[in-house]
């Protein structure tokens, strides 16, 4: 699904042992010292010189003559926001008296255990905690790996290891809606139809047909009645959903799983927990994304596997990579008869005109307002509190417009955020139409 494959695993030789600037400082003060001393008559700097030359000689006889490898490898390259993960760095062979320094670079939304990154190899082996902060495709910083021999004599490093991957998914937002889910079509969900069937919603208690389960059998009023009755029950069916997630903006300071969402966090997690409990229910789910390159069209699925393909979908999503997408894409072969929710902070107009052309379709559409409220609440710069107040004035008409068109707009505010809007739908969808005759 990515364009880049997860490496797990990195290896290199870390090549020739070189001399280090100790060793040849000790070298050559030994040297000198000693031909000064046979040249002044100075034994006392040949006392001095002698343990510079016993380090020296010492440090040359035991030079490693190995060449090593270093691996470094991730116990797991798919990991959820906030989650930690161990990374294991060996050294083959181990070479004895050898001290070795494992270092782990600094980037973004990647913390470190310990906190400086660096830590010692015991017996040719080193573990360090890494932990993803934010969801998103990402390099883990750079591991370097030094050794030196006996009184640092020889030392060879440091070497920079290939990078290592991970796929960081977004945990998805607190979620439920007791509203059914409109216009259920299919044979294996749990939303109540119109029609009596096999399933678990009551519907009245009628006389027994030749056919009839006799668990359905409703003793009770049998043995009032004196004739056989069994219960009735409307049957279950699944809906279609269809997410269509703006991926145009990122508003915020981009402070990870610990600090405040930026307006693009709000959208993914939003799109996870709509999508888990949508899956949950034995509905069938749709994802696309717009704005965001590279970034492949999911198809209709359910079940656990088909959430765990949405959230490594909506890990690609890199925002404002394709500011040139007009959506016409991820408005091709979309069922008629689904429930389109549009998950956008309506900044961009890009995706206030798809709601209105899903609309003027004959779609059932609601908009999911995603926008973060910390973005404008508490803004100490005057200017920058007055550039707010006027983008907001326009975001307002462009809500205003798709009210009229009849497209509700409902802010993200974790459960039940759906559950009146979804009976509003339900309720218009069973009420009377005119017709021509």
């Amino acid at each position: 699904m990515s364009s880049r494959r997860m490496r797990a695993t990195a290896s290199r030789t870390l090549g020739v042992w070189e001399t280090t600037a100790a060793h040849q400082r000790a070298i050559a003060l030994a040297g000198l010292g000693a031909v000064l001393a046979a040249l002044g008559r100075r034994p006392d700097l040949l006392v001095i010189a002698a343990p510079l030359a016993v380090a020296a000689v010492w440090g040359q006889l035991a030079r490693p003559r190995v060449t090593v490898e270093a691996t470094a490898r991730l116990t797991d390259v798919t990991l959820r926001e906030g989650q930690a993960v161990a990374l294991h760095v060996v050294t083959e062979p181990v070479v004895p008296d050898v001290h070795g320094v494992v270092t782990l670079a600094q980037v973004p939304f990647v913390d470190r255990q310990p906190g400086s990154g660096i830590a010692l190899l015991d017996d040719g082996a080193a573990t360090l905690g890494v932990r993803s902060t934010r969801w998103g495709r990402r390099r883990v910083g750079t591991v370097s790996v030094t050794l030196t021999s006996a009184w640092g004599a020889f030392r060879v490093g440091p070497e920079e290891l290939p990078d290592l991957d991970t796929a960081t998914l977004p945990v998805p937002a607190a979620f439920d809606a007791s509203a059914p889910t409109p216009h259920p079509r299919g044979i294996v969900g749990l939303n109540r139809s119109n029609r009596p069937g096999s399933g678990s919603e009551f519907n009245t208690i009628r006389a027994f047909h030749p056919g009839d389960r006799l668990r359905r059998i409703s003793w009770p009023v049998s043995l009032r009645t004196g004739t056989l009755h069994v219960t009735s029950t409307f049957s279950d069916e699944d809906a279609h959903v269809m997410l269509l997630v703006d991926a145009f903006s990122d508003l915020g300071p981009r402070e990870g799983i610990d600090g405040r969402p930026t307006s693009l966090d709000v959208t993914v997690r939003a799109a996870g927990a709509m999508s888990e409990h949508f899956l949950r229910s034995n509905d069938r789910l749709t994802l696309r994304t717009v704005g965001a390159a590279e970034v492949p069209m999911l198809g209709t699925g359910s079940g656990t596997n088909h959430l765990r393909r949405v959230l490594d979908t909506l890990a690609l999503i890199t925002p404002a990579s394709e500011r040139r997408d007009t959506g016409e894409h991820a408005l091709r072969g979309v069922d008629p008869n689904a429930l389109c929710l549009v998950l956008s902070p309506l900044i961009d107009q890009t995706m206030v005109g798809l709601a209105h052309t899903l609309a003027a379709r004959g779609m059932t559409v609601v908009v999911v307002d995603t926008f973060p409220e910390h973005l404008v609440a508490g803004t100490g710069d005057v200017y920058q509190a007055l550039a707010w107040r006027m983008r907001l004035l326009s975001r307002e008409a462009q809500v205003s417009s798709l009210r009229l068109r009849g497209v509700p707009v409902v802010p993200w505010r974790g459960p039940g955020s759906l559950d009146q809007v979804l009976r509003d739908i339900a309720r218009r969808a069973s009420a009377p139409r005119l017709s021509r005759r």
